[in-house]
């Protein structure tokens, strides 16, 4: 296999690795940008099942098929690192409830005098469509800052920073979106109003801190410790929230090829600025456990995710098991 492949697909993993063991991708509405991969094209093919797409309490079960990219080009200005880069993703799901998502961002990397750390500066933009909840499409504009330090041949050490804003498309209600992601939009007849709530376009303003530490235990064998918290304010109080949690990730190499990832996190979402009577809190725990297999120029993979979110308002919490298997190159 060429070297740069390699390098490559062990920097996706990498990258892969940090956002399964909730770091900001955790506490945000949907995902964060992680920073790019250099000279690097990527895409995986996948197809599966998820219990409860819509993450509502009344589940219901949809068979999809998804379809990502990655790509970025470094450009030269002036000397400086910087790199220009485009991502996304198409789920289709049965029936008329695709969703997906396109993304642009600038990157800007260096490191200071006598540091062995790397800071990098990405600026970003991102359009995501949502026909099975169509209250969670929106517009996003985002600044990231990443610090990523080695601290020993075992240990690394990633620090990010991020300020979204969620510019969400549809006029809708309080709490009837996915958690933490917006309200629904009303349905036909309501005309905007609905359980004593008027239906409003807002845009809310995203912004935490995430940190996590990458151990080598052995050649084979490393793990990731995450946390996170980060604020959501909204124009709409009862949709402002804060949000707290934790992740670890295992991963192993029992064979040449082979490589096994299991990752388990929590979550609590508190939803405080609500009136009294509108009090919220959501606990989330999740598991996740993903099998890959080189082949040539790409690999294999199976992953099966588990949710179980608990709410102080019942109609809140839901359960969630996504199964999928698929497809996954870089070049």
């Amino acid at each position: 296999m060429p070297q740069r492949a390699q390098s490559n697909r062990n920097a996706a993993r990498r990258t892969h690795a940090r956002r399964r063991a909730l770091p900001l991708a955790l506490l945000a509405a949907g995902p964060i940008l992680a920073a790019p991969l250099s000279g690097a094209l990527e895409g995986d093919v996948s197809a599966g099942y998820d219990s409860n797409p819509a993450q509502s309490h009344e589940a219901t079960g949809l068979a999809f098929a998804r379809y990502v990219f990655a790509a970025v080009q470094p450009i030269g200005l002036g000397g400086a690192d910087v790199s220009l880069g485009a991502s996304g993703f198409y789920t289709d799901y049965e029936a008329a409830n695709d969703n997906y998502r396109f993304a642009l961002n600038a990157d800007w990397s260096g490191a200071w005098p006598g540091d062995s750390g790397v800071l990098t500066v990405s600026a970003a933009g991102a359009a995501y469509r949502d026909a099975l909840v169509p209250a969670d499409a929106r517009n996003e504009a985002a600044l990231t800052l990443r610090y990523e330090r080695i601290l020993t041949a075992r240990d690394s050490l990633n620090v990010t920073a991020e300020v979204r804003q969620l510019a969400y498309i549809y006029p809708s209600l309080p709490w009837a979106g996915r958690p933490g992601s917006g309200p629904s939009v009303p349905t036909s007849g309501q005309s905007g109003r609905a359980r004593g709530g008027l239906a409003v376009r807002r845009t809310d303003l995203l912004s935490g801190v995430g940190v996590d530490a990458t151990h080598a235990w052995s050649p084979t064998l490393s793990s990731v410790l995450s946390f996170a918290i980060a604020r959501c304010s909204s124009p709409v109080p009862v949709d402002a929230y804060l949000r707290s949690g934790a992740g670890f990730l295992l991963r192993a190499e029992p064979r040449v090829d082979w490589s096994l990832e299991l990752g388990l996190g929590w979550s609590r979402t508190a939803y405080d600025r609500a009136p009294q009577q509108q009090e919220r809190v959501d606990n989330e725990l999740a598991a996740g456990l993903t099998l890959r297999r080189t082949v040539h120029q790409g690999e294999l993979f199976c992953s099966l995710d588990w949710i179980d979110s608990r709410s102080t308002v019942a109609t809140r919490a839901f359960r969630q098991q996504v199964t999928q298997c698929g497809f996954a190159w870089s070049f």
